[in-house]
């Protein structure tokens, strides 16, 4: 068996130390704080997510018995800014779940199927020549450190009665298109607990840098502009009983031919850019390229041939979505495209459904596209 070192230990890397600790390598998970630690994120655990979640030996029953803070979410806002939006309820259940609690609960996961706890900060690996001369494989973790950032997002909590954020709002996710947030930009309402006589909501927004950079701004005021044009964050920031200070954060989402292996080195989740380019959800991605590497290496019989499949399994599993997802990306070139998306859902109700779970990461996306595209 191999010597392995992981570095971070988000939802990629704890997902690859679990699995290589159960094939029965020798893994070290590095983390550069010690757990439980927060992580900026929009707390969004998605369908796909949930589903791969189960390769951990993760299952929903699991998240409620063992989450101290979570939210079921059963549907989708979609909508503009006060204006149109479409609201579509589903069979499956997803969650929002505060990266403090999520992450710590795979950390668990991960040490339990064998995988050594060290806490260590790693930045630039060229400067760790030790780590070439003890461990077989080094699978970066990292995040966006590692990768390329080419989004920018900021979030916030707010505390708000029980009573004051009702059902069916409670249990969906909002997603509010805005032109301050350019083409592309979103914001979004995710409740993160909703077990108590407060609900908690992680609020926030994302752009991409492309359009960010040409906006002349900076993004907290882009959020607070957000807040007062939006009538729902309006209203629920005049409610809230308590605002906790916003956080800013880049994001490593996909790119054209990304090389995920080097050598020894072998780069997963937000480190090999494999965060949606639509929806800036990596979690998913995250947890299913920790198991694949782990298949890579233990269908290997070298270090060569373990970089070479597992840059051919992510051609296989991750390329192709990404890349039609940068596709669509590309065609929302103006602000109208939003506003026809969500005519175009509120008159066909299949359309309605495949936008839907292709956002929740269930229908890939070269299969939303061709319909799309009719249009």
């Amino acid at each position: 068996m191999s010597r392995i070192i992981v570095l971070g230990a988000g939802p990629a890397g704890c997902s690859a130390g679990y699995h290589l600790a159960k094939s029965g390598h020798q893994v070290t998970l590095l983390d550069k704080s010690p757990f439980p630690r927060d992580k900026i994120c929009g707390d969004g655990i998605s369908f796909e997510s949930v589903q791969a979640l189960s390769t951990m030996g993760i299952y929903p029953q699991d998240i409620k018995r063992l989450a101290s803070e979570f939210a079921p979410v059963n549907g989708l806002l979609l909508g503009i800014s006060n204006g149109n939006c479409n609201t579509q309820v589903t069979s499956l259940e997803g969650f929002c779940i505060p990266r403090f609690v999520f992450d710590n609960l795979l950390y668990g996961q991960a040490i339990n199927a064998g995988c050594t706890a060290l806490t260590q900060t790693i930045t630039k690996l060229d400067c760790r020549q030790e780590l070439y001369k003890e461990f077989d494989y080094i699978i970066d973790a990292r995040g966006v450190c590692a990768g390329d950032a080419n989004a920018i997002a900021i979030r916030a909590y707010w505390n708000i009665k029980s009573e004051d954020f009702v059902e069916p709002c409670r249990s969906k996710a909002h997603i509010y298109f805005d032109k301050v947030l350019g083409v592309s930009g979103y914001g979004w309402i995710f409740p993160v607990d909703t077990k108590t006589g407060l609900c908690k909501l992680n609020v926030g927004v994302i752009l991409w840098l492309d359009e960010y950079q040409k906006l002349n701004t900076n993004i907290i005021r882009l959020f607070e502009e957000f807040i007062q044009r939006n009538q729902q964050t309006k209203e629920l920031f005049s409610k809230s009983v308590y605002q906790h200070k916003p956080k800013v954060y880049p994001l490593a989402t996909a790119k054209q031919g990304s090389r995920v292996s080097q050598g020894k080195v072998l780069k997963i989740g937000d480190a090999a850019n494999l965060t949606d380019p639509l929806t800036g959800e990596g979690i998913a991605n995250a947890i299913l390229s920790g198991l694949h590497v782990s298949q890579a290496i233990n269908m290997s019989t070298t270090v060569d041939l373990a970089a070479e499949n597992w840059q051919r399994l992510y051609q296989i599993y991750f390329e192709e979505d990404l890349r039609t997802g940068l596709r669509i990306k590309s065609l929302r070139k103006y602000s109208f495209m939003n506003n026809l998306l969500i005519l175009l859902m509120n008159r066909n109700s299949r359309i309605a459904e495949q936008v839907t779970y292709a956002i929740a990461g269930l229908t890939p996306y070269n299969k939303l596209l061709p319909p799309l595209m009719r249009y």
